[in-house]
């Protein structure tokens, strides 16, 4: 065996989160990016890998074993040093001969199949020991060693072992790292030759600095190998890391004896983290701003050109560094690593690849067994709602010919520079996904009043503001924004308020920023519909329901500054301070008025369809030119979510008169359409005081609209009316259901409708995001639908909104119940 100080330091990749393990394709593919990148160790620790951690006392099976000796072959093949972990410590009893016995039996197995370095992990688990082992050992420190030591022995001095700590960070060091008992005593009688692995001050650190791994060094007397976090995504189910390897100096390969990052569970988003990990381990100082020329020059085009792509950066920039000065010496960047990263990523892209057979999400097992629950059951997250009273199921669709997207169409660098920024690092966004929370809370916080936006227009010689937000609002035109572009002046910044009594400047510049909002909006949009484009599918699948998420959210903060445009108000806005959790969707979504059961309505348990479409659908306000096309809309859906045209031959706008109308002319504030490139899909309408709606129906809509329609006659025929005879006696004698608790608890009403061609794409969930965000900026603390008692579907639907059926009982008059056929939902805001 080498000497410790001959020893080549150890750099590459831990195969070490929660959730599905990676394919043996995957894994191949990784040993020979590894070779090329010249990366030398890959760590086999899997969680989810039973016979790893739960079943570790179990022997891999023939068929088993013999995908792990290939494996460790291919890896051998390529240069890379296989190392197998095993972690035995959910269950162990240290002192019990029986386990000793069956874990070299375990390790024995392993070896035999070609595995000539291991590890031994402690992490994650309890630290107490049981009975058996308080008798026998001092310290759970001390049971730790002695097996360790006694496995080490018994393998024969591997050519690489290492060790994980149960106390893997400083944060996890009790009291501290200087004076941890346990990592005192591992220090001292672990063999000198196994390596102890460390994630630095947390177990996601933003930055490990040299003094840090100094001052752990004199503690367990030799230097760690640390297990990298930074990319790690298994914590929380909204967040990719896509940015590079960043918060730690160069000047910690002197002070390491190794890293191995663990990064995102899905394979393919690990191409930035893994190459600039392979650009940082090769450098031999942290590049300053004043260090070198070449440097500042390079920074200088990135900040002036918004087309990354025109850069003048080799592709081979891997394996000469980011830049280098006069005596030689390599230098690192995390910027320009990143560059040289995406530029070889991007072409990855472009490979056709065919999608995985049986894909799943690779976490959140619960979600995976809840989407095998509703596939028995006939349904499923994106069968959303058709209307109020039926919803139909989505027609069947086939991924087409992909590879030949139109250039348009295309996936494109840009496009992959936004998706990083979108998902950057754990403690850090990108400047793009950054500009947009700033810009978004700067519109909230600054929007001007109804009156004021009226004047505005009217002085501009227009008709009354007419806005449109996102993808089909007709801002395509406008210039593209940048991240530092937000249209300020004398030394203005992005989020610099507008003072109290704004005036017509002041609405100007508002709604000049609010257009490249809507712009940067669709920026994302364009995004996520070049990307289900791209011929590689397996890396597709890997980024999809990132970008998803993302498009979701982005255009929710789009609609709701497009409703802010047409008039609307925000009272008191609150913008709660950045967390971690959730990553930057969850934070957009905390800029919007909060609702009660936010987490569950903004949580990660609404999933994109299958197979993924490029269709952007955009939710804005109500126009005056949109009726014809929502009349249109009601009469297509209003049979039970189907078209109802036949059943009105006589009066087809009596359907929208009844349902549509009334919204339109006396709640117009909280009317939404929905858009896709076809045109009108789908509207969402609502009322602030049911109450008040219902006696403005009387006073004022019916006498709008019933001389255009016959008197129908009071008695009822016997064998019952026909649709469009029914309809016209509700129209002149309505009957509104509202008992005073309903009216006290949930005074706010809504109503929903989606055309065959928008259902199943999970536009419904983010149409009721933006009501339900818009009612509660209006004062609104509850709302609530009818909908037919035999729609399970929907009601399933609503209630993963958070919305409940309203058990509402008779009085003694015997009103207050609902008729039979008819469910009243419910939710408080």
């Amino acid at each position: 065996m080498a000497a410790r100080s001959q020893r080549q330091f150890l750099c590459g990749v831990v195969e070490g989160f929660y959730g599905r393990p990676w394919s043996h394709e995957q894994r191949c593919d990784l040993f020979t990016h590894m070779s090329v990148w010249g990366l030398n160790v890959y760590l086999y620790a899997p969680k989810d890998d039973d016979k790893h951690r739960a079943y570790w006392r179990d022997l891999y099976t023939l068929e088993e074993a013999n995908t792990l000796s290939l494996l460790i072959q291919e890896c051998r093949d390529r240069g890379v040093l296989f190392i197998y972990a095993i972690a035995p410590g959910l269950d162990i009893t240290f002192s019990s001969c029986e386990d000793v016995t069956l874990l070299k039996r375990k390790l024995d197995q392993v070896a035999a199949l070609g595995c000539k370095s291991f590890s031994m992990l402690f992490d994650d688990i309890e630290s107490d020991m049981c009975p058996a082992d308080e008798k026998v050992f001092p310290s759970f420190a001390h049971a730790q060693v002695t097996i360790t030591n006694d496995m080490y022995t018994h393998l024969e001095r591997p050519e690489a072992f290492l060790f994980c700590p149960t106390e893997y960070c400083a944060s996890r060091a009790l009291p501290t790292v200087a004076d941890s008992q346990y990592l005192l005593h591992i220090g001292a009688e672990l063999h000198p030759d196994i390596d102890i692995m460390w994630t630095g001050p947390k177990v996601i650190s933003k930055v490990i600095s040299v003094e840090s791994i100094e001052e752990l060094s004199a503690v367990i007397k030799r230097p760690p190998v640390i297990w990298d976090n930074i990319h790690a995504n298994d914590y929380d189910q909204r967040r990719l890391f896509l940015g590079p390897y960043d918060g730690r100096s160069v000047g910690l390969l002197q002070k390491l004896r190794g890293v191995v990052t663990n990064p995102n569970c899905e394979y393919g988003a690990n191409y930035v983290a893994i190459h600039t990990l392979a650009q940082w381990s090769k450098c031999s100082n942290t590049l300053n701003k004043r260090a070198s020329p070449t440097r500042q020059a390079m920074l200088l085009e990135m900040e002036e050109s918004p087309d990354l792509t025109s850069l003048d950066i080799s592709s081979d920039i891997k394996s000469k560094e980011c830049a280098r000065s006069g005596n030689g010496d390599s230098f690192y960047d995390p910027k320009l690593a990143l560059v040289a990263s995406l530029k070889d990523w991007f072409a990855e892209f472009k490979i056709p690849r065919r999608k995985p057979e049986h894909y799943k999400p690779v976490k959140d097992a619960e979600s995976i067994a809840k989407a095998i629950d509703a596939e028995q059951m006939g349904c499923s997250d994106q069968e959303e709602i058709g209307s109020s009273a039926m919803g139909v199921p989505s027609p069947p669709r086939v991924e087409g010919a992909i590879e030949e997207a139109s250039i348009s169409e295309q996936f494109t660098f840009k496009d992959l520079c936004l998706m990083v920024d979108y998902f950057f690092l754990p403690h850090q966004h990108g400047e793009q996904a950054l500009h947009v929370l700033k810009e978004f809370c700067w519109l909230k916080e600054n929007a001007p009043g109804y009156s004021l936006l009226q004047s505005y227009e009217k002085l501009k010689g227009c008709e009354p503001v007419d806005c449109v937000g996102g993808v089909g609002g007709g801002v395509r035109s406008v210039e593209r924004m940048e991240p530092d572009d937000g249209l300020q002046s004398d030394g203005e910044t992005c989020d610099s308020p507008l003072e109290e009594g704004m005036n017509l400047v002041d609405v100007s510049r508002w709604c000049e920023r609010a257009k490249k909002f809507h712009t940067v909006c669709a920026c994302v949009s364009d995004m996520y519909a070049h990307l289900t484009t791209i011929p590689n599918r397996p890396l597709l699948y890997d980024l999809y329901q990132y970008s998803w998420d993302a498009k979701e959210t982005t255009m929710l903060l789009d609609s709701y500054v497009a409703w802010l445009e047409a008039g609307g108000s925000d009272v008191n806005p609150d913008h709660e301070p950045h967390v971690p959790r959730g990553g930057i969707t969850a934070e957009m979504q905390r800029l919007l008025p909060q609702v009660r059961g936010s987490k569950k309505l903004y949580g990660r348990g609404h999933t994109p369809p299958e197979p993924p479409s490029p269709v952007i659908y955009t939710i804005r306000p109500y126009r005056l030119d949109d009726k014809a096309l929502v009349y249109q809309t009601c009469l297509e859906t209003g049979n039970s979510g189907r078209d109802a045209t036949g059943d009105f031959p006589n009066f087809p706008n009596m359907l929208g008169d009844r349902f549509v109308g009334p919204y339109l002319t006396l709640s117009p504030d909280l009317c939404f359409v929905l858009e896709d490139a076809l045109g009108v899909c789908g509207y969402m309408l609502a009322t602030l005081d049911s109450q008040a709606f219902y006696k403005a129906y009387l006073e004022e809509w019916l006498p709008l609209v019933t001389n255009d329609y016959p008197v129908p006659p009071l008695e009822v025929r016997e064998k019952g009316p026909h649709p469009e005879e029914e309809l016209l006696e509700d129209l002149f004698r309505p009957s509104f259901f509202l008992p005073p608790r309903l009216q006290r608890d949930y005074p706010s009403h809504m109503h929903i409708d989606l055309m065959k061609r928008a259902q199943g794409q999970g536009v419904g969930t983010r149409m009721l995001k933006t009501l339900l965000a818009t009612l509660k900026a209006k004062g609104s603390h509850g709302v609530h639908l009818e909908m037919n008692a035999q729609n399970e579907r929907a009601k399933k639907f609503y209630k993963k909104i958070g919305f409940k059926v309203l058990r509402l009982d008779a009085d003694a008059s015997g009103k207050g119940s609902p008729p039979e056929d008819v469910l009243i939902l419910g939710r408080l805001l």
